[in-house]
Order: C-alpha cells, then sequence, then structure tokens
C-alpha cells in the first residue's frame, strides 16, 4: 500500500504538533485537554482566523454549517485533516488533504465546566489504516474508549446521543417551566434525574422504564392532559410519547 511521505514521519514520529479551527465548546475542551495529555497547540483558531501551516494534525470543530467554507480557506497540502462532527461524512475532507479522518468525542462540551475525557468515547475513522493507526494512537492518550467506526455508524450513533441528551435535557427544561408556574425549585427533581439516569446504565432503558404509560393508567394520563390544558405543544408531546411508551408495552 502506498502511504505519503507524510504518513510515513507520522507513523515513527506520532502527532505532536495541532492546529483546532474552531473556538467554541468542543475545540476549547479538546485544546485543554490534549495541552494536559502533552501535545503543541499551536494554534486555537476562531472561525476566519488566518491558520498557520505545516502542522501535524488539523482539527475541525466547527458547526457543521461553517465547515465547507472555512476548509476552502486551509493552506494544506498532505497534513492531517478531520473533523469532530457526529453528523458529516468524512469524505466532505477528501478535496482538501490526502490524510484525512474524524475525530468525534460522544459527549455534551459546555465552555467552564471540566470534562473527563477519559471516559469519554473517541471515535475514529480514517481514510486509509495507516492514517487510523495514527489517530486512534493519538485518541489513546485523552481517552480510554477509542472506537473505530465510519461515517454511517457514527451517525447512528449520533442519532441516538441526541434522543439520549439532548431531547432528555429538553424534557428537563420542560419540567423546569411547569415547576415554575406552580413555584416550586427545579431542583427537587434532582433525585429522580440521578436515579432515572443510573438505573438506566444498571438494568438497561426498558427494564428501567416506570410512569403511568409504563402501567397504562388512563386516568392519571387524563388528569396530566387536563392540567395541560393552555400548553397546547407540551400537552401534545405529552401524549405521543405516553403512546408510543404503551405502544412498546404491548
Amino acid at each position: 500500500m502506498f502511504i505519503s511521505k507524510f504518513a510515513a514521519s507520522l507513523i515513527m514520529e506520532t502527532i505532536q504538533d495541532i492546529v483546532i479551527v474552531g473556538a467554541g465548546n468542543v475545540g476549547t475542551h479538546l485544546a485543554e485537554i490534549m495541552l494536559e495529555a502533552g501535545f503543541t497547540i499551536c494554534q486555537l483558531a476562531e472561525r476566519g482566523a488566518t491558520i498557520v501551516p505545516g502542522k501535524d494534525l488539523y482539527i475541525m470543530a466547527l458547526p457543521d454549517a461553517a465547515m465547507e467554507e472555512a476548509l476552502s480557506e486551509m493552506p494544506l497540502k498532505d497534513e492531517m485533516l478531520v473533523h469532530t462532527s457526529g453528523s458529516v461524512p468524512m469524505e466532505i475532507l477528501s478535496r482538501y488533504s490526502e490524510n484525512t479522518g474524524v475525530f468525534y468525542p460522544l459527549q455534551t462540551f459546555t465552555k467552564g465546566r471540566p470534562i473527563d475525557m477519559k471516559e469519554v468515547p473517541l471515535l475514529i475513522e480514517a481514510n486509509r489504516i495507516d492514517n487510523e493507526n495514527i489517530l486512534v494512537e493519538a485518541a489513546k492518550k485523552i481517552s480510554n474508549k477509542v472506537i473505530v467506526a465510519d461515517s454511517d455508524r457514527r451517525l447512528s450513533l449520533h442519532i441516538a446521543a441526541v434522543f439520549a441528551s439532548n431531547f432528555s435535557n429538553h424534557m428537563y427544561d420542560i419540567a423546569r417551566h411547569l415547576m415554575e408556574e406552580q413555584e416550586l425549585d427545579f431542583d427537587l427533581l434532582s433525585p429522580l434525574i440521578i436515579e432515572t439516569a443510573a438505573k438506566a446504565r444498571a438494568l438497561g432503558p426498558d427494564k428501567a422504564q416506570t410512569g403511568p404509560a409504563k402501567r397504562n393508567d388512563r386516568e392519571v394520563i387524563r388528569k396530566h392532559l387536563d392540567m395541560l390544558k393552555g400548553h397546547e405543544a407540551i400537552k401534545e408531546l405529552y401524549k405521543r410519547i405516553s403512546d408510543n411508551i404503551s405502544e412498546q408495552e404491548k
């Protein structure tokens, strides 16, 4: 198999000098974590900044919609180029470098909130086996859960993550609004939220499911729907989710 001069040098020397394009939640966390792991972060670039050339690895940590415009301005030849998206195929990078891949951390990031990256699954994809080996070795320096996955598997995982994280958090926000209307503190739900997540991990979500829809308690569901009058969108969401849970119990 043909291996470019750049890739061959990386196999011997490993990745060291890194440029991260995108100084948002993901980019900022990766910069801090990779710096602690011994990598050199040569640049953490805001969108539109002039990118320094000739480094070992370029990580595109940008929103999906902004990636192609930023890529068109990259000063690359055959340097290693990866993105951090769960939903964008690796092939989007092929016009900009001969050495491409994906470096996708399966976690929700917020600036100022520390993350134990060692426990975060890090999904790797590359356009060749030599590049895959290079990225896997780099990933192992920051995570104990490195997984090789192609774009289709990564997209499926991203969809699952949206349900497990983004949609769940939206439900918390709905609960917060409903509680505030009754002058109740959202923190009252904290033990319930923690135990629900713990049971889902320990037992599996199917066995951890409880509530009126699980036991098909139509009287309680009716009372809840009556209480949600004036919140038609939330009422419809409650009904659809309850129906979906009940269907799975049949």
